[in-house]
């Protein structure tokens, strides 16, 4: 079987507890909405990927216990591919508590074991090649794979020819210098914030900026600018696209949600222009609602944000 997307590493299940404000203060009284579970990490990105109408699959490793289970469940029913995500009975499997309030800000509380790398099983390197393109990101790059084990699948995807889409997030800041630089190296398309930029790169304008990062590895890199939109680089040429103006809700999920509908505008050959203005209205359809993960809209409603431009409404 062939896959549009393979999203490798970061199963987490998101416990999102919708709050009033931030922050939260001793002995004051507040109310939350409820506790909701979700998949958060890169099950973002896989739902949002399968909103697209991408062939998904996860290769990732959960404990077994009710959250690893429900997340699953939950990634099947989106049609996420999860037959070759590992069990592994002796693990947990790695939760965050996401507090979100009506501000559009939010904290995360990470929960996991204290068992260290998690496998990745041989059996992963045939999967890794049936693909046309592999994502993974920073917390992947951290905390969830062995270093030895993560570059050897990038290897695989090398040799078979396979893109490698690579968002740090604000991990980036806690990866190792030299992992982060044989990880940049193996990377297509980079995509991260302003301020992970900084964290690699220094205080630089934004030309001189992508340059530094292109330096590193990357045959591509998106910026993403916030509310202000992305730039996107190559050696040849940078774009920018404004973004969309929307009311912000809830920020959670939504640079997840951009990466996949970035790297299905390029599987769908879309120019950078087009792939910018797609992966910016997935981020702006997100931040409209609340929670993440099977609450990201529909490509319904991402079709209706996308009507008045011709181009990346047929790549949607």
């Amino acid at each position: 079987m062939i896959y549009d997307l393979i999203v490798l590493g970061d199963l987490v299940a998101d416990l999102i507890i919708p709050i009033e404000h931030l922050p939260i203060f001793p002995l004051q009284h507040g109310w939350a909405e409820g506790i909701f579970v979700e998949p958060g990490g890169a099950g973002n990105v896989l739902v949002a990927a399968r909103r697209m109408n991408l062939v998904t699959a996860t290769l990732g490793s959960i404990g077994a216990d009710r959250y690893g289970a429900e997340m699953l469940t939950m990634l099947a029913d989106t049609g996420v591919i999860v037959e070759h995500v590992a069990t592994c009975p002796d693990r947990a499997t790695v939760a965050c508590i996401v507090l979100a309030d009506q501000a559009g800000q939010h904290v995360y509380l990470g929960i996991k074991d204290k068992l260290g790398h998690w496998p990745l099983p041989t059996g992963w390197h045939t999967v890794l090649q049936q693909t046309r393109a592999l994502f993974t990101d920073g917390y992947t790059v951290r905390d969830v794979l062995n270093p030895e084990d993560l570059l050897a699948a990038f290897s695989t995807a090398r040799q078979a020819g396979i893109p490698i889409f690579f968002d740090p997030g604000p991990s980036v800041a806690f990866i190792p210098p030299e992992l982060c630089a044989n990880v940049l190296a193996s990377t297509d398309v980079l995509l991260l914030t302003d301020d992970e930029a900084v964290l690699l790169c220094g205080e630089l304008d934004h030309a001189t900026m992508v340059q530094a990062l292109l330096a590193l590895g990357p045959s591509m890199v998106v910026l993403k600018h916030g509310a202000d939109g992305c730039s996107v680089a190559t050696s040849q040429r940078m774009i920018s696209h404004p973004g969309f103006r929307v009311p912000v809700i809830d920020t959670v999920g939504a640079g997840d949600s951009f990466a996949a509908a970035f790297i299905a505008g390029w599987l769908r050959g879309g120019s950078l222009e087009d792939c910018a203005a797609l992966a910016n209205a997935m981020g702006a359809m997100v931040v409209t609602q609340r929670g993440a993960g099977t609450r990201i809209p529909s490509r319904a409603t991402l079709l209706g944000m996308l009507s008045e431009l011709p181009g990346p409404l047929a790549l949607a």
